[in-house]
């Protein structure tokens, strides 16, 4: 493997590199803050927008918004009804799609697992300065809408 010594390019190879990096341990220190809930990230995402965003979604809408296939969500569905977190209903206006709801109890504990999130995200993001954060956040922001505009 040949490596480049153009400075353009080993920039956006560290850039790509540290993106990745960021992104996987951010995951793997979510998984694991999420265990003692028996959540991952992915099931949290479907938590998160369900309490955030409101219940009552079908599965196809679920799946578009996580940007998943059918298959992948109806295992996290199984996973999140089995742990007693949702409950699927049959559509009132399609009785061939199902809507997904929050169980009653659920709500107690999405608040717990959400500040258990809240404590990890202090432990590292507390580190940073708020100019620091500032700064990333402009960062991550213009990265991702160009990123949507391709």
């Amino acid at each position: 493997m040949t490596q480049s010594f153009d400075p353009v390019q080993q920039r956006e190879d560290e850039i790509t590199r540290l993106v990745f990096d960021v992104s996987r341990l951010w995951r793997v220190q979510v998984n694991d803050t999420l265990s003692e809930f028996d959540l991952t990230a992915s099931a949290w995402a479907v938590l998160r927008i369900l309490r955030d965003e409101g219940e009552g979604r079908t599965q196809k809408e679920l799946a578009g918004e996580l940007a998943i296939e059918g298959p992948t969500l109806v295992k996290l569905l199984d996973g999140l009804e089995k742990g007693n977190w949702i409950e699927r209903r049959i559509s009132e206006s399609d009785r061939r799609a199902k809507t997904i709801w929050l169980k009653p109890d659920a709500h107690a504990r999405i608040e717990a697992a959400d500040q258990a999130l809240a404590r990890f995200r202090h432990r590292v993001l507390g580190e940073l300065t708020d100019e620091e954060k500032r700064d990333y956040m402009t960062l991550s922001r213009k990265v991702r809408d160009l990123l949507k505009s391709l």
